[in-house]
């Protein structure tokens, strides 16, 4: 007798049999057993999980003849009826290639010989392999015969492609679509398969085998008849890695490890290896996908020991591992039909790595606002790059900016308090100062007659005066006045946590609430910036704030309808210089020299010189310029103002 393939000689011959479709098996012995079957069966499947095999054993089971009361929901394999119909030669069970046999001809044929009863078993049973190459004829001929057939005639269907069988066959069939099968189930059955061959077949080598099948159980039988054709009966996972091409998963692995550390010619030099070993790129960066996809999985959801994909996991964001999946899905496409691949897949490599190292405006956004608070740096900040401890260091607060007249108080300063020594710092802390510590409000200022005189203001400190919107004593806590006005309490809230995001909630004003929705107004030059100021976070942000506050589900409405803020006064221009008075005029009472000093308009401030070269060299070596430098790769081009206090 002739050699016969693994593919042909364990193919499955009972229900029991199949591997890993046990929802169709199942299905199909209880409607034998109870009595139920329908006059048509659909199979659908990517190749090799079983379809043509399931039409198979059911058409056995419909013509057995140990069951001597009808079908049998497991039939036997040895009588005259199963033995025909596993070689192919029964009359009662006939098998159509649909591809070669798809004319409208072919079906009137079918249908004529469909009255005629079967010849030795209870039910005449016609199988349509590749049904969806029937012209779209030879389906409108089969209509009628398949809803209302001849109690003795059932058809079983089968294909790859559901979605090109035309919707009135589809509506007359019971439909049951295969899975594709998993690893572990391929793996089990090759090893069953090569401890009947007597062949010593490494675990690992079936794992490869399965995992280069791809969910297709005939594929992996196939491969397995190969690769014991290549090293005979002792297989190891190094032969199926040299038959077929497949990149071992340390090398994945080193691959991934390359990436993650930005370490680009690491990643070359993995790919060049691979090209010079013959293997196919194609299926390295198919790898390399899965991996990426693995390693996002246990960052979503983290496994309860550590493996290599939670430590690969460690160094990539979660965001950046969602566009490198994209950029590589996008590559692999590319790559199918390029004649270079290893140049494809180079230029694919390199540009991950610049995705990786670049920053996005949200990236911007939190690093300026924990740079500014003191806070530690976000998460894809810190898997960027290690961040050097660095020491605490005093920030100095500046003081109250207050805008006075002229007045005597003007004219006679009092003494400058000397600085503390924690405040006493480089031109560097002075520097910086202004752009990482948080403002003090402004003292108001009242106008009384001709002059001003500072008045300070009764408004305790932000930070002290709205008070966290998740505490549940807020509510109860705030003023009547300040619960009619709830735009001022939760927009100083989030103006004071994050003033680079939200500083702008500042300009709105409260204008009423209808239901749940609360309308804010705001001045109509901010019209023009809705998609950068108002985007959905922002507002998702606003909302959140809003029912915590009110207890209840708010929705928050802008409108543009608000007036422009007052323009900031520009300072008046320095008087003339005066002439030197005469000494008549010198000798005039004090009263006069008061009303004149009054009266002069203050010296203009002399703007600050840049810093010198020695402070220029401090401000440099300053940590957190370094720091700063680093993150957005940037340079100083021209010298800081020198707001140091003469």
């Amino acid at each position: 007798m002739s050699y016969r393939v693994f593919a042909r000689k364990y193919r499955p011959q009972k229900f029991e049999e199949v591997v890993g479709q046990e929802h169709i098996t199942r299905t199909l012995q209880n409607a034998i057993t109870g009595n139920r079957l329908a006059q048509a069966y659909l199979f659908v499947g990517p190749r090799g999980v079983g379809k043509t095999s399931s039409a198979r054993i059911l058409a056995k089971a419909l013509n057995c003849q140990a069951n001597k009361n009808g079908p049998s929901d497991n039939p036997c394999g040895i009588c005259d009826a199963c033995v025909e119909i596993a070689e192919g030669r029964s009359l009662d069970v006939m098998e159509i290639d649909g591809a070669s046999n798809n004319s409208v001809e072919s079906i009137r044929t079918l249908r004529e010989n469909a009255a005629y009863a079967p010849a030795r078993g209870p039910y005449k049973v016609y199988l349509i392999d590749e049904v969806h190459m029937l012209t779209t004829a030879a389906f409108n001929a089969l209509l009628k015969t398949l809803e209302e057939p001849p109690d003795h005639v059932k058809f079983l269907f089968a294909t790859t492609e559901a979605q090109k069988v035309p919707a009135t066959i589809l509506s007359r069939c019971q439909r049951f679509d295969l899975r594709r099968l998993t690893a572990e189930q391929i793996a089990g059955h090759l090893l069953y398969i090569a401890k009947n061959e007597g062949i010593s077949l490494e675990t690992a080598a079936a794992e490869a085998l399965a995992k280069g099948a791809d969910g297709a159980m005939r594929d992996a039988e196939s491969m397995l008849d190969q690769v014991v054709a290549f090293c005979g009966n002792t297989i190891v996972a190094a032969d199926v890695h040299s038959v077929f091409g497949f990149t071992p998963r340390e090398t994945v692995l080193e691959l991934g490890e390359a990436l993650a550390s930005r370490d680009t010619p690491a990643a070359l030099a993995v790919v060049k290896a691979q090209a010079e070993a013959g293997k196919d790129l194609s299926r390295l960066l198919g790898d390399l996908v899965s991996l990426l996809r693995d390693v996002l999985i246990s960052k979503v959801h983290p496994p309860e020991s550590a493996t290599d994909e939670s430590r690969l996991g460690d160094a990539i964001a979660q965001d950046k591992l969602l566009v490198l999946l994209d950029h590589f899905g996008e590559a692999e496409g590319r790559l199918r039909w390029a004649t270079d691949k290893k140049l494809q897949l180079d230029v694919a490599l390199i540009k991950a790595v610049h995705l990786l190292e670049e920053t996005s405006l949200s990236e911007v956004l939190d690093t300026l606002s924990a740079l500014r608070s003191g806070a530690p740096l976000p998460e894809r900040q810190i898997s960027r790059a290690p961040v050097a401890a660095r020491p605490p260091r005093a920030t100095p607060v500046p003081k109250p900016v207050v805008a006075v007249a002229p007045s005597k108080a003007a004219s006679h300063p009092e003494p400058a308090e000397p600085p503390q020594p924690a405040e006493v710092a480089s031109p560097v802390t002075e520097v910086l100062s202004a752009s990482t510590s948080t403002p003090e409000p402004k003292t108001e200022v009242a106008e009384v007659g001709p002059t001003l005189s500072p008045v300070p203001s009764e408004t305790p400190k932000p930070e002290l005066m709205v008070a966290s919107l998740s505490d549940e004593s807020v509510a109860s806590s705030q003023a009547p006045a300040s619960i009619e006005d709830p735009w001022h309490i939760v927009s100083m809230k989030l103006a004071g946590d994050s003033p680079l995001k939200f500083g702008w909630v500042e300009d709105g004003r409260f204008a009423g609430r209808s239901g749940n929705a609360i309308t804010v107004e705001f001045p109509p030059s901010l019209e023009s910036h809705t998609q950068t100021l108002f985007w959905p976070q922002a507002v998702k942000k606003i909302e959140e704030q809003l029912s915590t506050l009110l207890g209840d589900r708010i929705s928050f409405v802008p409108q543009f309808t608000g007036e422009e803020p007052p323009p900031i006064p520009e300072p008046e221009p320095a008087a003339p210089p005066v002439a030197k008075p005469s000494s008549a005029a010198s000798a005039a009472s004090p009263a006069s020299k008061s009303t004149a000093a009054l009266a002069a308009p203050p010296k203009a401030e002399e703007p600050s010189p840049g810093l010198s070269p020695e402070e220029m060299e401090a401000f440099k070596a300053d940590p957190l310029i370094k720091k700063a430098l680093e993150i957005f790769k940037a340079e100083i081009l021209a010298s800081p103002i020198n707001t140091k206090t003469t």
